[in-house]
């Protein structure tokens, strides 16, 4: 049946971002004293919007997600990459023994999503691969190429070989001690597990925003402005690293894990009607027996909102 003259059509509102990690935005330092190592970069373009995947519709029941509902059903899709290097100085290319090998990780990632006001509910699969194919000495070289003079040199020569890689996750978001005054504040208590010969390993974590004309975490929303400040810590137990403990197949190079990590993290995130940016300062405690004490990085996202 045709709908009624006037009546208004329930609008899906659908999001494209970009976001980018680099420890060359750690702006409280010197260009030439921030670190490049461990986790080094990251890039990641996601799209959130329209219905659940097929695979999740029997475990995520619901409606698809518009402005008006309560409670719904929605998904994202995410292709990104991430590399890991170890520490060198500036003449030596060469890291000291029992430093990380390299590492490259070119991935796909579907998620889907149940949403309610108090409690969001994500399931994630996520298809990839390391080694050459991955591409991590291509982009760390063209990046260096940009600002040769604040960059150290690179040897990828002993970087983790090729494997596809599987993995699944599942995450639970709550918001509690909700303030929804002009100046607003929430508490997001968070917890996940994750399984695959990528990474296998669990985490607990909290985080707290503070902000004028906060908007709903997850559930979608819109506003003309919104400015907010963000904190938050994590804790993570840790089974299976691949970058850390090498290939899982085959022989190849790995210095092991440290079970237990912690990273915590401060931020400031911006919208500006469909428009939003975001930066974050992390910090992360020392990853395996010969890693930094503390290894800090940020992250800067950008992106709009739509309805279709």
């Amino acid at each position: 049946m045709a709908a009624p003259i006037g009546a208004a059509i329930a609008q899906t509102p659908h999001a494209l971002s970009l976001r980018v990690d680099n420890d060359a935005f750690d702006f409280w330092m010197l260009p030439w004293n921030r670190p490049d190592e461990e986790y080094s970069s990251g890039v990641h373009i996601t799209y959130d919007g329209g219905d659940a995947p097929r695979w999740a519709r029997s475990l995520f029941r619901g409606v698809v997600c518009t402005r008006s509902t309560p409670a719904c059903r929605t998904a994202s899709v995410e292709i990104g990459q991430d590399l890991y290097t170890p520490a060198r100085s500036a003449e030596n290319p060469i890291p000291q023994p029992g430093s990380r090998p390299n590492a490259g990780w070119l991935y796909l990632s579907q998620t889907a999503r149940s949403l309610r006001s108090d409690r969001s509910d994500d399931l994630t699969i996520t298809l990839g691969v390391t080694g050459p194919p991955s591409l991590g000495e291509v982009t760390q070289r063209i990046a260096h190429s940009v600002a040769p003079s604040f960059n150290r040199p690179a040897d990828w020569s002993n970087q983790i070989r090729f494997e596809p890689g599987l993995n699944a996750r599942y995450a639970q978001h709550w918001r509690v001690l909700v303030s929804d005054r002009a100046v607003g504040v929430d508490v997001l208590p968070h917890w996940s597990a994750n399984a695959g010969n990528v990474s296998t390993a669990a985490e607990v974590g909290l985080e707290t925003r503070l902000g004028w004309h906060l908007r709903h975490p997850w559930l979608p929303s819109s506003g003309p402005f919104e400015l907010a400040l963000t904190a938050g810590v994590t804790a993570r137990a840790i089974a299976r690293d691949l970058f850390l403990d090498g290939n899982t197949f085959t022989d190849g190079v790995g210095v092991g894990h440290e079970p237990y990590v912690g990273t915590g993290e401060v931020g400031v995130q911006l919208h500006i009607r469909r428009w939003f940016l975001a930066y974050r300062a992390v910090n992360d405690t020392r990853s395996y027996a010969k890693g930094p004490r503390w290894h800090p990085w940020a992250s800067m996202v950008g992106g709009i909102t739509f309805d279709r």
